[in-house]
């Protein structure tokens, strides 16, 4: 091996002059060992990450297995995919996936506070926060990292990207497909009636994928919304087309998806003030096609939007409307972490109170309609607490001992409050496609056993004449009988102008009724009527 071989840049030893022959770096610099060789780089390469206490290029930092990052990777699909099942088979189009993806992004989204993280929990984090589907957009960068950095608090610390595709590429890729589904459906059902589009197969698949789309994208609000404005503060990367598209692509993924959020509220402005002042719209002057339009229309976007206030009351607008409280709650949540990076401590502390107060408020207010949302609510509310207080306290022992060896205790306390709650997030999603799914199974035979019920007593014979005849039962034969005799009695009053009794109309029931006549004045010019009623 040869020591005094002018080394490449930022190699302090080597085995040649060559980048890929570093043997160690110099202080400040990453060592990266792969099968094409040995490297020293100032910021790790895509899909690796620093680590700073061996100053090496890893694709983790801890000794967690393998397995356990694609189990906790996979949790987040396999819950959306479970009580997307769930939905589309039972019709109803509830909030849960939405708040158990605010729970990821919110627990994911901790790894950017400005704290010492523990290496188990610089693994998870990110973990949690990846998506199913590789970021492929990402290869196409061949710029510099060392230029792409975003140079603020941790973002730095951990060499995180300031592109937008670098960061959102794999989740963006999941949106795309999911609005593509819903643009399939909904040019497919465009020419089809308000009405019928309820009522059809095609009406429910469109309100599905709306649901899936709209929901996911809430629940990754908060994901959107930081790498979108790292990509805003960073507006000197006009540097080739990547970089280019990667600016455009934020901008408007952010805009539409406020756009979104806007089209959602006066939808559901106006299904509340529909609901609340029926009433008072009934007694204007409407004619009989605009009311019917307006009814059939609002039906429709109560179906549509109906994920969103489901679970919750409808008395109330601060009821109503609480899935907007919790996007509120996502956006302040990443403009606390994203601007109080130089106070750690400080950002810790408001992270605390800001999830404390979404457990007061809705536990004073009541907004839940059902049980199992409510629980939801402040089951994902509670862990989210917990880590953050745990964070909070790492954040003021860090002060006052930058040394603290209690580092990765604290960090397999948090990775505990994750790994309880993904886990049970996942038990009640898969839980409840169990449930639903033999309830349609159920309901469906019980329907199979009344239709055949319903047509066994309907026998079809021949007679001598060679006419198709059914052959009804007792009951329905004396109730055939029956009417046949009342309209017999109905007209021979119509031809002598003789008045029949209750009594002869008792005198033919098959049910043996007793019936009371009751006159009412008759209006002049109009046709006598009488009215048999019970008695």
């Amino acid at each position: 091996m040869f020591w005094n071989l002018d080394c490449h840049f930022g190699c302090q030893q080597c085995s040649g002059p060559r980048n890929g022959e570093c043997s160690t770096c110099l202080s400040g610099y990453f060592h990266l060992s792969n099968s094409t060789g040995e490297y020293c780089f100032l910021v790790c390469p895509y899909e690796y990450k620093p680590d700073h206490s061996s100053y090496q290029c890893v694709t983790k930092v801890s000794d967690i297995p393998e397995a356990v990052l694609k189990i906790v990777v996979a949790a987040s699909p396999v819950t959306s995919i479970s009580f997307l099942i769930a939905n589309a088979i039972s019709g109803s189009f509830p909030l849960h996936m939405m708040m158990c993806r605010i729970a990821t992004e919110s627990l994911a989204n901790m790894q950017y506070l400005n704290i010492n993280h523990s290496k188990i929990a610089s693994d998870i984090y990110p973990a949690m926060a990846s998506s199913y589907i590789p970021n492929w957009i990402a290869s196409f960068n061949d710029l510099d990292p060392e230029q792409l950095i975003f140079p603020f608090g941790i973002f730095q610390t951990n060499q995180i990207s300031s592109l937008f595709l670098d960061n959102f590429g794999g989740i963006l890729t999941e949106t795309m497909l999911r609005l593509g589904a819903f643009l399939l459906i909904a040019s497919a059902t465009s020419s089809m009636g308000i009405e019928k589009l309820r009522h059809s197969m095609m009406g429910r698949l469109h309100v599905t994928m709306f649901s899936f789309f709209a929901s996911s994208l809430f629940g990754k609000f908060q994901s959107l919304l930081l790498y979108s404005v790292l990509q805003i503060l960073k507006p000197d990367l006009f540097l080739d087309n990547y970089s280019n598209i990667s600016y455009f692509t934020g901008c408007l993924a952010l805009l539409l998806t406020i756009v979104l959020f806007v089209i959602c509220f006066f939808r559901m402005l106006s299904i509340f003030n529909n609901k609340h002042n029926h009433k008072k719209n009934s007694s204007r002057t409407i004619s009989i096609e605009s009311s019917s339009s307006m009814r059939k229309k609002m039906r429709w976007f109560k179906k549509k939007y109906e994920f969103l206030f489901v679970d919750f009351k409808k008395s109330q607008k601060k009821h109503f409307f609480f899935a907007f409280w919790i996007t509120a709650f996502n956006a302040i949540y990443i403009l606390l972490i994203i601007s109080l990076q130089n106070i750690p401590v400080l950002q810790c502390i408001l992270v605390v109170i800001l999830v404390l107060s979404f457990i007061i408020f809705p536990a004073i207010t009541n907004p839940f309609e059902n049980q199992i949302t409510a629980f939801l609510h402040f089951f994902n509310f509670s862990c989210i607490l917990l880590a953050a207080i745990l964070n909070s306290a790492l954040a003021i022992i860090q002060i006052r001992n930058p040394d603290f060896s209690g580092v990765e205790m604290q960090g397999k306390a948090v990775i505990s409050i994750i790994a309880m709650n993904t886990g049970t997030n996942t038990i009640i999603s898969l839980s409840q496609m169990i449930i639903v799914i033999s309830q349609k199974l159920k309901n469906s035979g019980k329907d199979a056993e009344m239709r055949k019920e319903k047509y066994s007593n309907k026998r079809v014979f021949h007679s001598t004449s060679g006419k198709t005849h059914k052959d009804l039962s007792p009951k329905r034969e004396r109730e055939k009988r029956y009417l046949r005799n009342l309209r017999s009695i109905e007209k021979n009053e119509q031809r002598n102008n003789k008045k029949i009794s209750a009594a002869d109309i008792s005198a033919n029931d098959p049910f043996n009724l007793n019936f009371l006549e009751i006159g009412f004045p008759i209006p002049q010019n109009d046709p006598a009527k009488r009215t048999i009623w019970l008695e």
